[in-house]
């Protein structure tokens, strides 16, 4: 279960950062490929925003193209040297201002200050107590008409089969030829350190808990078959975004990402 301290010396101490995130996105092409491929649809109708509060950007990845979509921007992590690669990036960006938060709470928000909060292949190495934390926050920051996007582990959906997946991912040689067909069927490497606690259904109890409406998910998969992660969106009830809740199963998430890949390689995105 990586806790508020596992993430806490994972991106501030133990990983180097060697290429500030875009790693990441290498199944995409590129940051920016993955990018206008995969994250902005999804984001679309919700920028620009006025103001935008980014929860654990790592080094800027997504930062880079929320800033020219707002007025306003705030980014905050628990990792201080996120935090500070960050402000050195974006010096010359004079909106934009960046904090270090405990991994639970958002006291540098005031209230109702923010028309988007994002987060994006972060929060998904967090549990539900830390989630729930921040949707509390969420509610307290977000204007009356804003929106909560938020990507988060769905990983709680296979507590039934968890322990068998994890003998198996242990007991395969990484180098043999058998765990590379077990990474392709999803029962190696299957998880890649998600909150275990959380699922999409955990997701919506706990906005509903916090007095927030989850208006759609799309439950997905990223580095396996299975459906591990789970992208949702949560507004204020009666805000001009609220409406029945709407939930998909998209199993072609990850593989998407060949077509992207190729568009970068051919037009340079």
């Amino acid at each position: 279960m990586p806790t508020v301290e596992w993430n806490h010396s994972e991106w501030n101490s133990r990983y180097q950062w060697d290429e500030s995130g875009d790693e990441w996105s290498a199944p995409w092409g590129s940051a920016r490929a993955q990018w206008l491929t995969c994250v902005y649809p999804r984001l679309a109708s919700f920028l620009p925003a006025s103001s935008v509060l980014e929860i654990a950007p790592g080094y800027g990845r997504w930062t880079q193209f929320l800033l020219p979509q707002c007025c306003s921007y705030l980014g905050v992590d628990l990792a201080e040297n996120c935090v500070q690669a960050c402000r050195e990036r974006f010096a010359g960006q004079a909106h934009a201002t960046f904090a270090v938060n405990d991994g639970l709470t958002l006291p540098m928000a005031a209230d109702e200050s923010a028309d988007l909060v994002f987060s994006f292949d972060s929060l998904v190495h967090a549990e539900a107590d830390a989630v729930g934390s921040y949707l509390r926050e969420i509610r307290r920051i977000l204007s009356p008409d804003g929106v909560a996007f938020i990507h988060h582990s769905n990983a709680g959906a296979y507590h039934r089969t968890a322990a068998a997946l994890d003998l198996l991912e242990k007991v395969a040689d990484p180098f043999t030829l058998p765990r590379k067909a077990l990474v392709r069927v999803g029962v190696a490497d299957w998880h890649h350190f998600r909150g275990r606690s959380m699922t999409a259904t955990r997701f919506a109890e706990l906005a509903g808990h916090a007095g927030l409406a989850c208006i759609g998910q799309e439950v997905i998969s990223w580095s396996s078959p299975l459906l591990t992660d789970c992208i949702s969106v949560a507004v204020i009830p009666g805000s001009k975004w609220d409406r029945a809740p709407a939930r998909t199963r998209n199993r072609n998430f990850r593989p998407a990402a060949r077509s992207s890949r190729a568009a970068s390689r051919a037009f340079g995105i």
